[in-house]
């Protein structure tokens, strides 16, 4: 090994010096920006809110809803009335028709 002066000594190690005062530096001042920043970016803003759950009311306890189609096809009640499809009269309750439109009724020839 070489014997350094006390010049050749100092360039040496100042780099070293300056490398290790880098870090030291950045493990005491670094954590610290670092955790006034979080704390500031993440003080919750705590904004109540009421969340509305929808609730469902049957039409009736013990009959479901029954969805008929579109598709038109005439039955005629007992009473009279014509429906647009068995389904749509069997929600009515009516159990007895026929298939087709009811009639005409005839009203009374005025006097």
């Amino acid at each position: 090994m070489k014997n350094l002066n006390s010049e050749e000594t100092l360039w040496v190690v100042l780099p070293i010096l300056l490398v290790v005062g880098i870090l030291i530096a950045s493990i005491i001042i670094l954590p610290k920006t670092q955790t006034e920043t979080r704390s500031k970016a993440s003080e919750p803003t705590v904004v109540p809110t009421i969340v509305a759950t929808p609730t469902v009311t049957p039409l009736s306890p013990e009959r479901p809803e029954i969805i008929c189609s579109a598709l038109y096809s005439p039955v005629c009640s007992q009473n009279g009335v014509t429906y647009p499809s068995e389904c749509e009269a069997n929600n009515a309750g009516v159990t007895a028709f026929t298939s087709g439109e009811c009639p005409p009724t005839q009203a009374a020839p005025p006097k």
